[in-house]
């Protein structure tokens, strides 16, 4: 009875975060999947993939996308599922919005996304002494 998760990424960044995700709270509240983009990767075989993947973690309350960098290869794929009102894409993916997203595993697919920038957000500051 939750959100479904995809980290739409490069290379193992989706992966690095996950795990340093998990570390930090012993596992992973949300049902969640990797896909990562590598340089020699078709984007229409990333896009198969990513439908796919979608549907096996939609258990019909909606599917949070999040990738790495808005305007390149994974985000443009992601853009692909804009028009599904059961998906949100969310993208700058960083370690602050993850854990704020595990945070709220209950949360709707809308409000999700909201704390997934809300923690992004919050987790990028400057540090002076």
């Amino acid at each position: 009875m939750s959100v479904g998760l995809l980290l739409l990424t490069h290379n193992d960044i989706g992966l690095q975060l996950l795990l340093a995700a998990k570390s930090t709270y012993g596992s992973i509240p949300l049902r969640t999947e990797l896909l990562s983009v590598d340089h020699y990767d078709k984007p229409t075989d990333i896009s198969n993939l990513a439908q796919q993947y979608v549907k096996v973690v939609n258990s019909g309350h909606g599917v949070l996308i999040l990738t790495d960098m808005f305007g390149s290869t994974p985000s443009n794929i992601a853009k692909n599922f804009c028009d599904d009102k059961q998906v949100r894409v969310v993208s700058g993916i960083n370690l602050s919005m993850l854990l704020n997203i595990f945070n709220y595993p209950k949360l709707s697919l809308r409000k999700l996304a909201l704390k997934a920038i809300e923690g992004g957000k919050d987790g990028v500051i400057i540090i002076d002494k």
